[in-house]
């Protein structure tokens, strides 16, 4: 029997590992900006994050099974995660050159992969200013001739705060699916469950701008946020568990996944739109890569 192996990503994995990158809080620099590097691309391996020329990202360990049998293997961030996990990377400012590297895994993985490792997968160069902030979001198909792997840098331009205020931004990253509709569901100390349009009509590759959210002055407030097609109340994906959002800090909620498979051309791949089954027992997709499947979903990480 065939052995597969897969990386058993989980949402947005706190980063591990040593490095001598600084890693510093937005707002502490004077000169000079600051990186974060987001990992959207679904079906696409792990990566190595590089900024101008020097690797930034940590090396992590993830589980992994192949044919069952637990292992782990050493690799760059996966699907769905984000470096450095909290606050920024420090690098000087002008002409910024943002790349990501299909990092090559130890041991060798045996299932097929939809990129090779040591492959570049994007690069862009983005000119920025001394104090700033930027997020550069690798997303995309892979092998794909629209919506193919781009890398999207956005400057996050954090509002100044507001009392009883949290501050959101959505980023739309299901590359072969329509605009959505993000919506919120909380309820305030002493009061009822609200459900409200949060942001609206946000299309594929789209990171808004950050909006403000009532939260509770002096503690967290527990949001579910729901993707609906566009215009109507049809809901896309699942619904997170519940995001505690606190006053006076600044989130991004990205909608991930897939809309529908997708044959990865030049592979024998299919993404699926669908999470991978466990049952029957000796089914082989039960075993195919992890990576494979990429339900649509909401997930998210805090900015500051």
């Amino acid at each position: 029997m065939k052995k597969l192996i897969y990386i058993a990503c989980s949402l947005l994995l706190l980063m591990a590992g040593c490095t001598k990158t600084k890693i510093t809080q937005v707002g502490d620099l004077t000169t000079g900006t600051q990186i974060k590097l987001i990992h959207v691309a679904p079906g696409v391996p792990a990566v190595d994050g590089y900024v101008n020329g020097t690797k930034v990202s940590a090396t992590t360990t993830y589980s992994v099974t192949d044919n069952n049998l637990i292992t782990a293997v050493t690799t760059g961030f996966g699907y769905l995660s984000v470096f450095p996990a909290n606050n920024y990377v420090s690098v000087p400012s002008g002409s910024t050159a943002i790349k990501f590297i299909a990092a090559t895994p130890s041991p060798v993985l045996k299932s097929a992969q939809t990129i090779a490792p040591a492959t570049v997968i994007g690069e862009v160069t983005q000119s920025s200013a001394d104090g700033s902030a930027y997020s550069a979001f690798l997303m995309g198909l892979p092998g794909a001739t629209t919506n193919g792997l781009t890398v999207k840098v956005v400057e996050d331009k954090f509002p100044a705060p507001i009392a009883n205020k949290a501050f959101i931004r959505f980023a739309n990253t299901v590359p072969n699916g329509g605009a959505v509709d993000l919506n919120g569901t909380f309820t305030l100390a002493g009061g009822t469950a609200t459900t409200l349009p949060i942001i609206s009509n946000i299309s594929y590759g789209t990171v808004t701008d950050f909006v403000p959210v009532d939260v509770n002055q002096a503690s967290t407030t527990n949001y579910k946020f729901q993707m609906v097609i566009a215009g109507t109340t049809t809901t896309f994906g699942t619904i997170t568990a519940d995001i505690p959002l606190a006053p006076g800090r600044y989130y991004t909620v990205i909608g991930r996944g897939l809309a529908a498979d997708y044959a990865v051309p030049g592979t024998d791949i299919t993404l699926k739109g669908t999470t991978r089954p466990t049952k029957p027992v000796g089914d082989p997709t039960t075993t195919a890569p992890e990576i494979y499947y990429n339900a649509p979903g909401i997930t998210y990480y805090t900015n500051k």
